[in-house]
């Protein structure tokens, strides 16, 4: 062990210099706890976390909230899903999120833009198994499980789906984690009268640069809601080497804004499970069916 430690870490030096490192091919939950009660605390407290934001939330009406039952059942089946690495995917945290606000919400329709390996539609399948799920990629070839009684789709979800196809009539929750602009995303669903929206990768000013995919992920929705950005011309950062450059657009981050009924975060629940992520972006959208009567506007 100590001879292939050593071997790790003159790798790793010399890999650095070209901006690479290797990682260990651990999964998230190979370490974890196994005794009964302890595994239940997890689950539970799981639950507790998310049932405390779905009750104070007011972006939706709440139709059903998850018990430490469910979270318990759903854990044990992400241990046997092909869906626990730590790269390139949603993790466990924020796939319990997208059960839970798909059982909470209770929709009709559910859009999963940018499913990737399968895991997002996985989650909003369990969640809701009535809805008619649609989830879309531009390339469904790395695809790890097809999940029953969804359609996947390989196009891009906005192309499918146009204002006033029949779909948009329905109760809708859509899903979007595909690295393209979320105010374009955000009023793409207001025109196909989408009532709620999850976003990822919903990251501030302050730490967006890893996540921005040279620009074409800019704006994020904390972008948007940033009312100091818009005295701002440009911002430039780098990544991987590279210099960028985003121009803003005071007046289209506008638009994206006045798409805004409402919006949150769902809580962050690293310490319960050990698998840090960045909650997900909730947002009611204002083309919507009336919000609930305690549900604050946005001011546009």
């Amino acid at each position: 062990m100590k001879v292939a430690a050593k071997v790790y870490r003159l790798a790793n030096r010399a890999l650095d210099r070209v901006g690479l490192t290797l990682v260990s091919a651990s999964r998230d939950f190979d370490c974890r706890l196994t005794d009964e009660e302890n595994e239940r605390r997890v689950t539970e407290g799981l639950a507790k976390l998310v049932n405390e934001w779905l009750e104070r939330q007011t972006l939706f009406e709440v139709r059903s909230f998850v018990t430490g039952d469910h979270a318990h059942r759903f854990y044990r089946a992400y241990l046997s899903s092909p869906f626990r690495s730590r790269f390139g995917g949603s993790r466990f945290n924020n796939l319990f999120s997208l059960y839970a606000v798909a059982k909470a919400y209770d929709p009709e329709v559910i859009l999963d833009s940018g499913t990737y390996e399968g895991a997002s539609a996985w989650a909003l399948r369990s969640g809701c198994p009535s809805a008619n799920l649609l989830s879309f990629d531009i390339d469904l070839k790395r695809l790890l499980q097809r999940s029953e009684g969804v359609t996947y789709v390989e196009r891009d979800w906005a192309e499918y789906i146009r204002p006033g196809d029949p779909l948009t009539k329905k109760k809708i929750l859509a899903y979007f984690d595909d690295h393209v602009d979320q105010a374009r995303r955000l009023l793409e669903a207001r025109e196909r009268s989408v009532e709620v929206a999850i976003f990822d990768d919903d990251f501030p000013v302050t730490s967006f640069a890893e996540m921005a995919h040279g620009g074409a992920a800019l704006p994020k929705i904390e972008f948007v809601l940033d009312d100091d950005l818009r005295l701002t011309d440009v911002l430039r950062w780098t990544a991987n080497g590279r210099d960028h450059e985003w121009m803003v657009d005071a007046a289209y981050l506008d638009r994206a804004r006045a798409a805004i009924l409402d919006t949150d975060r769902m809580p962050q629940t690293a310490f319960v499970t050990g698998i840090h992520q960045t909650p997900y972006r909730v947002v009611r959208l204002r083309s919507a069916s009336p919000t609930p009567a305690s549900a604050p506007a946005l001011s546009e």
